[in-house]
């Protein structure tokens, strides 16, 4: 049945109006059936209208779903009734010409949410769309009271109980589809609260309104509403604290990740400096067998060392002694009284070149610095007391039995077969290169037997030179 063909009896037999509210409106059907058929005739604009304002709410992220719906024109004009059976004021003046700003949910939106903080982010979406016509308010159970009570006073809504239970924010905007400026209502309530407000809506109307019995466990199941809604809020919370707890807990693992991979670094970095000074180790201690070995061979190296120069010190003297007896026993028996000025020249012709003079000169500055008389004295008297004619006498007679002359002859013989002068070249020669002990002629040189007999032979041969002097 169209709007057009409704009767006054049949609208309040459908919407359960009683005779007394309906004198109790005062209002005539023919103005609220001319309400109900201008309004049947923006229904199509309106639904767009609310289609336009779900779009824009849905965008939000902590929007579940959005229904809306463009108000029934029988709904309409029996909220007309009941407004003003009670003695609202603002219903007194309704006509069709004003009816669209006084009736302020002809386009209802529902946004629905799972979790009931989330609506504080809903409703800054909704304020940063449209600006409101009052300020929205936020109806309650008898009885609820908490943290969402307290969120609701501390966000601008105005706190109201409802009468039968129903738990919802509501705001109220304007929108102009058409010429004419049109409210619309929005609903911000959970999913919990939705289901609970349409069995309760489908139950009470139209039969069962006054039912005590049944309004009695639609309140325990509103009750319970409230409670899933408590319990999802608990539930989302935890989950929320577990992920919390779960970052944290991945936090600390990349630390302690990150702490042993320091650890091995530096476990690495360790073995490698371990190993560098295990390597030094051995190269120390490769040097330090090293240097033992150099100590062994510097201690061997000063060994010779000192024997070389014991050598020296020792082999001179005997040998340069041995050799002068040979000179002296070789070339002192060919020399007599008579002709010991020829042989002395040709010997010093032999040695010296002929300039025994300058020679022996320069002998006596390198050994005596120039005085050779005192110098000898010194010695003669140091080595004989002071008597070197009888000492050397004495000495003549104990190496050669008093027999200087051919004792001499007998070692020259043995010494350079007879020929002194080119022996004593061949001794000079084996002196000048360093290989006097090496030295061999061409008769072996026969070793004499003791220092102490050469230095007394010549001794002797220097005394006898003297004497035939």
């Amino acid at each position: 049945m169209s709007i057009e063909e409704l009767s006054l009896k049949l609208f309040l037999e459908n919407n359960r109006i009683t005779q007394k509210n309906w004198e109790k409106s005062a209002i005539e059907f023919s103005d609220l059936k001319a309400i109900a058929i201008d309004h049947n005739s923006k229904v199509a604009s309106l639904d767009d209208a609310a289609s336009y304002l779900a779009k824009i709410l849905q965008k939000c992220p902590q929007v579940h779903s959005v229904r809306w719906r463009v108000k029934n024109p029988e709904h309409l004009i029996e909220k007309i009734v009941r407004k003003r059976a009670i003695g609202s004021e603002k219903y007194l003046s309704i006509n069709t010409e004003n009816y669209t700003e006084i009736i302020t949910d002809l386009v209802g939106v529902r946004v629905l949410h799972l979790f009931k903080y989330e609506w504080v982010n809903i409703q800054k979406h909704i304020l940063k769309h449209w600006k409101t016509e009052e300020p929205p308010i936020a109806y309650i159970r008898s009885g609820d009271e908490g943290e969402i009570i307290d969120s609701y006073k501390t966000n601008s809504c105005e706190v109201k109980n409802h009468p039968a239970g129903y738990r919802s924010i509501h705001y109220v905007i304007s929108t102009q589809p058409t010429l004419n400026k049109v409210f619309s209502e929005i609903q911000v309530r959970t999913i919990f609260e939705e289901g609970w407000s349409e069995i309760d809506h489908r139950i009470r109307y139209p039969n069962f309104s006054d039912n005590e019995l049944i309004s009695y466990f639609l309140t325990i199941f509103n009750r319970m509403a409230g409670s899933a809604d408590e319990m999802g809020s608990f539930v989302r919370n935890l989950t929320s604290e577990i992920t919390i707890q779960e970052l944290k807990i991945e936090e600390i693992n990349r630390e302690q990740e990150l702490h042993l991979s320091k650890i091995e670094d530096i476990n690495r970095e360790q073995e490698l400096h371990l190993s560098k000074i295990e390597e030094l180790v051995s190269e120390l201690s490769n040097e330090k067998n090293k240097n033992k070995n150099n100590d062994s061979k510097v201690n061997k190296l000063n060994l010779e060392i000192k024997k070389l120069r014991a050598n020296s010190q020792t082999r001179p003297s005997s040998e340069y002694n041995s050799l002068l007896s040979g000179v002296f026993n070789s070339q002192l028996p060919n020399i007599s009284s008579d002709n010991y000025a020829s042989k002395l020249a040709s010997m010093n012709a032999r040695i010296f070149g002929g300039n025994s003079a300058s020679e022996l000169a320069t002998v006596n500055a390198r050994i005596f610095g120039g005085s050779s008389v005192s110098e000898l004295a010194s010695m003669n008297a140091r080595i004989f007391g002071g008597s070197s004619v009888s000492e050397l006498a004495s000495m003549n007679a104990r190496i050669f039995g008093g027999n200087s002359t051919s004792e001499r002859a007998s070692m020259n013989a043995r010494i350079f077969g007879g020929n002194s002068a080119p022996g004593l070249a061949s001794v000079n020669t084996s002196l000048l290169s360093g290989k006097i002990t090496s030295q061999k002629t061409e008769k072996e040189i026969p070793k004499v037997e003791s220092e102490e007999e050469v230095n007394k032979s010549e001794t002797s041969t220097k005394e006898k030179l003297k004497i035939e002097k």
